[in-house]
């Protein structure tokens, strides 16, 4: 079997979910602060929805969904993103410039 060397972008990347992070989330939570473990990949669980846009186009766009979307993330997606900036004042936000995906891992280049 060919072994594949992780790349050295990666060298300071850690992944989190138990450890010194996970303690440190439970010892505020001890202390009454309430803490929203986004680090599992739900945002959906604490509120964060797709805005209706997005689940309309999702919706229309089913029947041709059988393979990957495009590298960059969904447009419909993207745009929102990029409405949202807008909305609050970053006007030099493109479509363009907007990666998403399903999870930091596969985003770090």
């Amino acid at each position: 079997m060919r072994m594949f060397n992780k790349s050295h972008k990666l060298d300071n990347v850690c992944y989190d979910i138990r450890g010194p992070v996970m303690k440190e989330a439970k010892r505020m939570e001890a202390e009454g602060f309430r803490v929203l473990k986004l680090n599992i990949g739900n945002p959906a669980a604490f509120g964060f929805n797709a805005p209706d846009e997005i689940l309309h186009d999702i919706i229309i766009n089913l029947q041709n969904a059988q393979g990957y979307s495009d590298s960059q993330g969904i447009f419909v997606a993207r745009k929102a993103i990029m409405q949202e900036f807008q909305s609050k004042g970053i006007m030099d936000v493109t479509v363009d410039d907007i990666f998403i995906g399903n999870g930091v891992s596969e985003l770090i280049m």
